[in-house]
Parts: structure tokens; C-alpha cells; sequence
């Protein structure tokens, strides 16, 4: 397996557990959107949580991204 390769395997697990760590973030506020209010659960921490997993997954994409953009010729 090639350096590209194995950077970009890296790249692609980090960002399947950081949707999964998404994931997980939504159901607990949505669960917490159930019991409350729509704006006690935007005041929420769950809220807050599921928002910063979602930048961090967005942010694994990009760097998916960059490393699939750098994929050698050939």
C-alpha cells in the first residue's frame, strides 16, 4: 500500500468516527428535544455538543478532501 494510500484509509476512518461521534451527539439532542422545549434545547449542551461534532466532521471531509486532491499521477 502506497504512502497515498494508507493517508488516505487514515483520513477516511477518521471521518466515519466522527460521523459516528455526529451520530450519537444528534440522538442525545433529540432526546433532550423531546422533554424540552425547541428553545431550552438550543440552550442546551446537547445541542452544543452535536453542533461541535458536526464542524468536526465537517472538518474530517476537508481533510479527506485535501488528501484525495493529492492523490500521485499514475
Amino acid at each position: 500500500m502506497s504512502d497515498w494510500e494508507e493517508r488516505l484509509k487514515a483520513a477516511e476512518a477518521g471521518a466515519e468516527r466522527s460521523e459516528a461521534a455526529e451520530l450519537a451527539a444528534e440522538e442525545k439532542f433529540k432526546a433532550v428535544q423531546a422533554q424540552t422545549n425547541d428553545a431550552e434545547a438550543l440552550a442546551s449542551d446537547e445541542f452544543r455538543s452535536w453542533m461541535g461534532s458536526r464542524r468536526a466532521t465537517d472538518d474530517a471531509w476537508g481533510k479527506w478532501a485535501t488528501v484525495m486532491d493529492a492523490k500521485p499521477a499514475g
